[in-house]
């Protein structure tokens, strides 16, 4: 059966040649001259649908706001939105919005029908890949189950298959380069090359990026290809990029505006093309503003923006992360611990994670290596990890009196209603419960104290 795609056009003409198009590539076609019209059918009756091809200006409901409905109602759907206004503003705020990619006026066949098969394809990994019920399954590499991490994830195809320049934000530790890989094997360009902007010389940095010739300075024996050179067809990963000395930003700057770039010693300029993915745990607005960071770059690099929350912001998913890590921490040591006790995982859950998952990663291998059971206990953890809160107190002392699992965990979960000012949605996403399940628990401890 062949795909579906919904075509949004009040202009009949161009509505009839968008649907003989796609249906002599081989398509199925539904078309609509209204948003209303399209929406009320997805939502009802065009089940099948695999794709939405709308206009942006539309006569009623904007194809802006079809956008935001189909994303909220269906939103396993791309859409691709046409536009007589292309510009890099109009592209950012259309695949802010949940747009999978844009097309300008006046377009040609072969150009329309290569963003849909992006497009389709997209939704067929997607597909493959997501997990039931409708969640949103994590990449390879990548751990969490949380709003926030559901979300990101979902951005990434759109992002990826984008071919704009990427901005990631977040604080150190957060996985902002697993991010940056995942963006390149969605993409399938050819090289992966990253570089540290904060871990190389100041002194050596432009050599390191744009390679120099022979003879160039004292040391340089032989030619030297450098890092934006090598990542042509690929990706380019700048981390750190809030590092990079202000004198170098201008040639940085040419380099992703141009592709052309100069060795250190060289007469005649080269050019390389590189998708362009950088990170920071700075805020770059404000270098901006102190004189420490040029406007135009930081413009030029934030086209696209990801931002990659603390581990504190999505605490559902500390014990998933804790177990994949504490897995790969115990492959090929028969002896390691295989589990992680309820009372410690209620310590990690509990503890802020100023290094984020890094730190996480640090203590589920030290406890691994120290732990003489077969599960991780309080005692395996740090210092810093018992102590830490009131409900890491609650915890802890309930472990070393060895009261029953139910006792401590209904100490943890009345911790945290305190904590949440009683919100019960923010401590069930805190206890990685659904509301149900709490609530069925609290019910139940209200039984026991009636007695």
């Amino acid at each position: 059966m062949s795909e579906q795609i919904v075509v949004v056009e009040d202009d009949r003409e161009l509505r009839s040649l968008l649907v003989d198009v796609l249906v002599d590539a081989g398509y199925g076609a539904l078309a609509f001259a209204t948003a209303d019209d399209a929406l009320r059918a997805l939502v009802q009756g065009a089940e099948s649908a695999d794709l939405v091809v709308t206009d942006l200006i539309l006569p009623g409901m904007r194809g802006q706001e079809l956008l935001r409905e189909v994303r909220r109602r269906r939103p396993e759907l791309n859409v691709i939105v046409i536009t007589a206004f292309g510009s890099i503003d109009s592209a950012i705020e259309l695949v802010k919005a949940g747009a999978y990619d844009y097309i300008t006026k006046p377009f040609s066949t072969d150009e329309l029908l290569l963003v849909i098969e992006r497009a389709l394809h997209e939704s067929r990994l997607r597909r493959e890949i997501a997990q039931i019920a409708g969640s949103v399954a994590a990449p390879p590499g990548l751990v969490g189950a949380s709003q926030p991490m559901r979300e990101l994830f979902r951005s990434l195809h759109r992002v990826a298959a984008s071919g704009l320049p990427v901005l990631i934000t977040g604080e150190s530790g957060t996985g902002k380069e697993l991010i940056a890989q995942e963006l390149h094997r969605i993409s399938r360009g050819k090289a992966f090359v990253p570089v540290n902007c904060a871990a190389i010389p100041e002194n050596l940095l432009e050599s390191e990026l744009f390679g120099h010739e022979r003879g160039a300075f004292t040391g340089a024996d032989r030619e030297h290809v450098g890092l934006f050179e090598s990542a042509d067809g690929g990706t380019l990963f700048l981390d750190e990029i809030g590092e990079l000395p202000l004198g170098l930003q201008p040639k940085l700057l040419r380099a992703l505006e141009s592709g052309e770039f100069r060795r250190v010693g060289a007469a005649r300029p080269r050019t390389a093309r590189a998708r362009i993915i950088a990170a920071t745990n700075r805020d770059l607005e404000d270098e901006v503003r102190q004189g420490r960071f040029r406007e135009d770059l930081y413009w030029r690099l934030n086209v696209l923006h990801l931002a990659v929350p603390p581990l504190r912001e999505r605490p559902a998913d500390i014990p998933l992360l804790a177990e994949h890590l504490l897995r790969a921490a115990a492959l090929g040591r028969p002896t390691a611990p295989t589990r992680i006790a309820p009372q410690a995982m209620a310590l990690l859950t509990a503890y802020p994670w100023p290094g984020n998952a890094r730190e996480l990663r640090n203590v589920v291998e030290r406890a691994a290596a120290l732990a003489v059971a077969e599960e991780i206990r309080p005692d395996d953890l740090p210092d810093r990890i018992l102590e830490s809160g009131h409900t890491a107190v609650i915890v802890s002392e309930a472990a070393k009196r060895q009261v029953p699992l139910r006792e401590v965990e209904r100490s943890y979960i009345q911790d945290v209603l305190r904590q949440t000012g009683g919100n019960k949605s923010r401590a069930a996403e805190i206890l990685g419960l659904d509301r149900k399940t709490l609530y069925r628990k609290l019910e139940g401890y209200a039984r026991e104290d009636e007695r």
